[in-house]
């Protein structure tokens, strides 16, 4: 593609001080998706709206206990390398340097708009949607929604009722609708009634109506439908039912494996710093080892393996989700489990996509 961050990086961003209040930070990302922190005219990260989905949080707590440190990126760092270091942080605005000054941001809207001019915008976008998507029914409570946001790492569910999508709801209806502290101002009492709160119905707080876009649309269609009303994936549907939803964390993927030279491009993802005992090698290794055995039936892809540790412990290990999407021109498989330490995690969540596979070939 020949593009790189200084042809993609804005220097419009806004920012604000890490000693600035929770309440301050919700109510400036009403109008964006992230917030530059800095200490004076020192970097100190990136917060979002996904950081702040804590019921618990007071409004004048501080912005720096919700930082995450964005990777530097510098203005020649090509445009593969971006999608991979957004892809590998989970973070989705990455800061710019040039002799250790930050010049600019590059968020994934821009590389987005990109994709839209080249071939990959043409193609449909079923070839990039997680099908069979987690839903959520409207008389679900706001409860089920968080915890589901929180363990599956994803930031909107379709609502569904009788098999027909009858609504979204997203991070962002959440912050605006619960729990924004400014629209709270009895916050105390929120806190002390949280379990209240979280007994609204989906329905009392959902998006009705939401867009959505047949399954053989192309690519640029929907980014540029998703770019124009401000959000962040678009549900794809046939006859009024659900077929599948894309994000655009999604249509990263295909620009992070971009000429790269494995038939099957890999991608670790999530906090992995996080992750007790874990080891990028060894994660690799069995993702090879499984690529290795499939990529003459799958032919050439890309796979993303998500990692993210609980809280729960048992035996000394911790309780990790893993969850890993893999497309090529054979299909699109995503699968998810829980295991007791990253390994069973990541063996649990390959033996079930293998399961896929192995369907597919059946029936070919």
């Amino acid at each position: 593609m020949f593009v790189y961050a200084q042809q993609l990086m804005t220097k419009d961003f806004a920012v604000i001080d890490e000693d600035e209040t929770i309440s301050r930070a919700l109510s400036m990302l009403e109008n964006t998706d992230a917030l530059v922190v800095m200490k004076g005219k020192e970097y100190r990260g990136i917060i979002t709206e996904k950081d702040l989905i804590r019921a618990k949080i007071p409004p004048n707590a501080k912005v720096k206990s919700f930082v995450k440190h964005a990777p530097k990126i510098e203005p020649d760092t090509p445009i593969e390398e971006i999608a991979r270091l957004m892809l590998e942080s989970d973070i989705y605005h990455l800061p710019v340097f040039q002799d250790n000054k930050l010049v600019g941001i590059v968020r994934d809207d821009d590389l987005l708009k990109r994709i839209v001019e080249e071939q990959l915008g043409n193609e449909q976008v079923s070839n990039f949607m997680s099908s069979q998507p987690i839903t959520i029914n409207p008389d679900d409570n706001i409860g089920k929604v968080v915890k589901l946001f929180k363990e599956k790492d994803i930031s909107r569910l379709p609502v569904v009722e009788d098999g027909k999508i009858v609504g979204i709801i997203t991070v962002r209806d959440l912050l605006e609708k619960v729990i924004h502290p400014e629209e709270k101002p009895e916050y105390g009492e929120f806190i002390a009634e949280k379990k209240r709160y979280l007994k609204i119905p989906v329905k009392g707080v959902m998006t009705e109506e939401p867009i959505v876009m047949p399954p053989d649309a192309k690519v640029k269609d929907v980014i540029e439908e998703m770019l124009k009303n401000n959000i962040g994936g678009m549900l794809i549907a046939e006859n009024e039912k659900l077929v599948g939803i894309v994000t655009k964390k999604d249509l990263l993927e295909p620009i992070a494996s971009h000429g790269k030279e494995e038939k099957i491009f890999i991608q670790l993802c999530g906090e992995m710093d996080k992750i007790e005992g874990f080891d990028k090698e060894e994660a690799m290794s069995y993702l090879k080892e499984f690529t290795r055995k499939h990529e003459e039936f799958l032919e050439t892809g890309y796979l993303c393996a998500y990692l993210k540790q609980h809280k729960e412990r048992k035996h000394g290990l911790p309780l990790v989700y893993c969850k890993i999407r893999l497309s090529s021109p054979k299909g699109f498989f995503i699968a998810d489990d829980d295991g007791w330490g990253f390994r069973q995690a990541m063996k649990k969540a390959i033996t079930a996509i293998e399961k896929q596979i192995e369907r597919l070939k059946d029936k070919l």
